[in-house]
């Protein structure tokens, strides 16, 4: 049998057709179904972050005063927002931020878990909305270091960071204990 008679029984042949188109769809298939179960994964820490920052202003935006307790009990609270990634490298900090003037912020007091807590007296770069003088404000930061769980997308760790602004509800600013 010539090389012609086979090439054109070769290209005639439709046995194993399926098996071969199935052999080289199969790897963009399963990188589509990976890719996205981490993009999902991805985002889903990302909302659980800013979560985190949004819950922690608005708990002690509804205080009247904020003792170690209180504190100590928000940064435990972090762990079950953040369920069931790793706290083991989530950041936050909070602070009472009074507002001076139009183009003044200072910190009244700030309290950090896993970040520097901010020095008293020190000011404050905020959006211009925040600043309404007279008033003060909870700032809540949060920095958290994802780690990708299969590596398809992003092979390395990702910084993902939330600030939440909230208005003292009761009292203004809200004093710690």
């Amino acid at each position: 049998m010539s090389l012609m008679q086979r090439m054109r029984r070769f290209a005639r042949a439709t046995g194993g057709l399926a098996a071969l188109e199935f052999a080289i769809i199969l790897p963009m298939m399963i990188f589509l179904l990976f890719g996205s179960i981490e993009l999902i994964d991805m985002v889903i820490a990302n909302r659980r972050v800013q979560n985190v920052a949004a819950s922690v202003a608005d708990v002690i935006s509804r205080d009247t005063s904020v003792s170690d307790d209180e504190i100590t009990g928000i940064w435990r609270a972090t762990e079950v927002l953040m369920y069931p990634e790793s706290v083991t490298t989530l950041r936050t900090r909070v602070s009472s931020i009074s507002i001076i003037d139009e183009s003044t912020a200072r910190v009244v007091w700030s309290e950090g878990h896993g970040l520097m807590a901010r020095g008293e007296d020190t000011t404050v770069d905020l959006p211009d909305q925040m600043m309404v003088p007279g008033t003060s404000i909870i700032y809540a930061e949060t920095e958290f270091d994802y780690v990708p769980v299969i590596g398809i997308l992003q092979t390395s760790n990702m910084r993902m960071i939330h600030d939440a602004y909230r208005r003292s509800r009761l009292i203004d600013p809200i004093p710690r204990d």
